[in-house]
């Protein structure tokens, strides 16, 4: 899912503070931003070292990032128990799932909470997982841009060069998907 389409989707109002939204992703159930905040800080037995753990990523379309969980179908019972029987909190598509989770935060205040995402967001640090798929933004576009740069396109065959060329675009498609 791109970051813009995150932000979208997570735009809250007085009316669904409370909800928590996960998208399946591959295998994973996800939750973004303030569904995020909300999935941690879920009510359970859970120590706090258990519970659901925070990434913050980079984007290009906001220097602050954004947050996500992720867990299989199979652990929503851990760390949301006793939400996942009842049919009027969980609920259960496809491809989204969705907690009212109002009865489960009667002791917390949400009015400001673009301030509370603000202040959790700003004390998580960006993931500095260097896996080949999530380096920073930057620094695959320069890698891009380098192979394109050092590729010998002059003495390679029509068929090298276009094979070069799908390459390319792939690993650019790949680039500009995972932000």
């Amino acid at each position: 899912m791109t970051a813009q389409k995150i932000f979208e989707l997570e735009k809250r109002d007085g009316n669904n503070l409370y909800d928590i939204h996960f998208y399946l992703e591959g295998i994973f159930w996800k939750s973004y931003e303030w569904s995020a905040y909300l999935s941690h800080i879920f009510p359970s037995d859970l120590q706090d070292s258990k519970k659901l753990k925070i990434l913050k990523k980079q984007t290009k379309y906001n220097d602050n990032g954004f947050i996500q969980v992720g867990l299989q179908l199979s652990s929503f019972e851990k760390y949301f128990p006793n939400a996942v029987d009842d049919e009027e909190i969980f609920e259960l598509d496809r491809k989204h799932i969705i907690i009212h989770s109002e009865k489960y935060f009667t002791e917390y205040d949400f009015s400001n909470y673009e301030l509370i995402l603000n202040e959790c967001k700003n004390k998580i640090p960006f993931n500095s997982n260097l896996h080949k798929n999530n380096k920073p933004y930057e620094t695959r576009i320069n890698s891009l841009l380098n192979e394109i740069i050092s590729y010998p396109i002059e003495s390679k065959s029509l068929v090298d060069n276009t094979s070069f060329l799908i390459g390319i675009k792939n690993t650019a498609i790949k680039i500009k998907n995972s932000i």
